[in-house]
């Protein structure tokens, strides 16, 4: 009997998106899996580490999807290694905190009767305007205008969108489609006078997270890759990509100094454009490289403040709209296991976004860190004297930002990139879309079924772009 050979893929990064597409392929049984981490750990801002006697994610991560099967797939991988939480998320606003799902009293009680009827009128004259003409939105300030009126759109839209990916009117309008999963103010409406129920499309009640932090998600992916025969190798440097007859033959790389090749015959990626645009083409195609080195992101910066108290929140995350607040968003590490830090001390994730001309990036981690503390007093939330330190992170590019030209830009990259026979991409960063974790989970599968079925890759591919259009981010 002759065993029939599997088909090699090598996968470039190992994170969420690399390492779910590697675990996908391995479980078909049809291919002998290598998945390639420049960095001496895998998880990218998935990963968990260890750090001041806590164990600590790179910002807050839930394992969560309305996506048929993702959510059956993580539990199988993951069995016991899994909790259940239910889910306690809010705003912070004028404040006060304000429920999410939004709630009549809650809403009104907060922003008084003044701004609460202002927030209903706004919408009502978009609602008028709209009955006699309403023109297809051109960018992120349009779409919220028109589906929720300019006075909620001055509150809370814009100064949240401004903090996280910059002037609104710039943005085009698919990265609000994309996050904000309220299709307009009438459903808001009818929801806070409880004639319409939240579902799962646009509210979780519960997420799954792993007890030893969410690094254990892609930890398990990379056993499993193994488990089946495949390698994941970090410290992994890639030199060059051998092309022959349109196809990608092989991968040079260096592995802890020594020189190593990786024959394939699929090629996944999931590290940033620019970098796989310079391994596949050098400097030969200008259009390309114009476009790919033309699309826009925005670094992330991580202010973990650490405090002598138990717990400093009563929910796992906080979002912070006003421009008052340097962060967008509040984290605790403890409200996800009380066992990933010590009883009496607390540590919180505070997250924002910035350019990389902006003052937040040129400022350094203490004045960072002062006024990421001052903001979390002035919530209320810890004292001053409470504070025993801070830990600041730094991730370039780590937002994909689409500007209002990013779909023609892309359309040249992908048609660019997809003279490479044998090439797919997958993941955030690899796709250049905006997702979270379990839509990784969903690429992955998605390249890995339908290349196990004979699909060319340049048809998933196609396929896998129209379907990305459609995720939708879910809090």
């Amino acid at each position: 009997m002759i065993l029939e050979s599997k088909e090699k893929v090598v996968v470039l990064g190992a994170g969420i998106g690399g390492l779910s597409a590697g675990y996908f392929l391995a479980k078909t049984g049809k291919y002998e899996v290598t998945v390639l981490e420049k960095a001496p750990v895998i998880g990218g801002l998935c990963a968990s580490f260890e750090y001041n006697d806590f164990t600590l994610d790179y910002g807050a991560h839930k394992i969560y999807s309305v996506i048929p099967g993702v959510l059956d797939e993580v539990r199988r991988l993951m069995a016991d290694r899994l909790l259940t939480l239910p889910k306690k998320h809010r705003l912070f606003l004028r404040g006060h905190l304000v429920d999410y799902p939004l709630k009549l009293g809650n809403l009104a009680g907060v922003l008084g009767l003044t701004v609460f009827s202002r927030l209903g009128i706004g919408y009502g004259v978009e609602l008028a305007r709209g009955f006699v003409l309403r023109l297809p939105p051109r960018t992120y300030q349009d779409y919220m205008i028109q589906r929720f009126g300019r006075p909620a759109y001055e509150l809370v839209f814009e100064p949240l969108a401004d903090k996280v990916w910059g002037d609104p009117a710039s943005l085009h309008p698919e990265m609000a489609r994309a996050r904000v999963p309220a299709s307009g103010g009438m459903e808001v409406i009818l929801k806070l006078l409880g004639l319409k129920k939240e579902t799962a499309e646009t509210s979780a009640e519960f997420f799954y997270y792993p007890r030893a932090g969410f690094g254990d998600l892609p930890a398990a992916m990379k056993e499993y890759i193994e488990g089946a025969g495949g390698r994941v190798l970090l410290d992994c440097d890639v030199i060059e990509l051998i092309q022959v007859d349109g196809k990608i033959a092989a991968v040079k790389g260096a592995v802890a100094g020594a020189d190593v090749e990786f024959g394939m015959d699929y090629l996944v990626s999931s590290i940033p454009l620019p970098i796989l645009g310079r391994l596949v083409f050098g400097e030969r195609e200008k259009a390309f490289t114009n476009a790919v080195e033309d699309l826009q992101y925005r670094h992330l910066v991580l202010v973990y403040v650490f405090a002598n108290r138990s717990l400093a929140l009563e929910d796992q995350w906080i979002f912070f709209p006003e421009r008052e607040f340097l962060f967008s968003r509040v984290f605790e590490q403890k409200q996800m296991n009380p066992e990933l830090g010590p009883a009496d001390r607390t540590a919180l994730c505070c997250d924002f976004t910035c350019d990389e001309d902006s003052w937040q990036w040129k400022a350094t981690d203490e004045e960072l860190a002062q006024r990421t503390i001052t903001g979390l007093v002035e919530a209320g939330f810890i004292e001053a004297g409470e504070v025993t330190g801070y830990l600041v992170k730094r991730t370039r590019n780590f937002y994909p930002r689409y500007d209002l030209e990013y779909v023609e830009k892309m359309r040249k990259v992908s048609s660019q990139l997809q003279q490479v026979k044998n090439l797919l991409l997958t993941g955030r960063i690899g796709m250049y879309n905006y997702n979270n974790s379990d839509h990784c989970v969903d690429m992955g599968r998605f390249i890995a079924n339908n290349l196990a079925r004979g699909d060319q890759p340049v048809d998933i591919w196609n396929a896998l772009e129209k379907r990305v259009a459609d995720y939708k981010i879910v809090d």
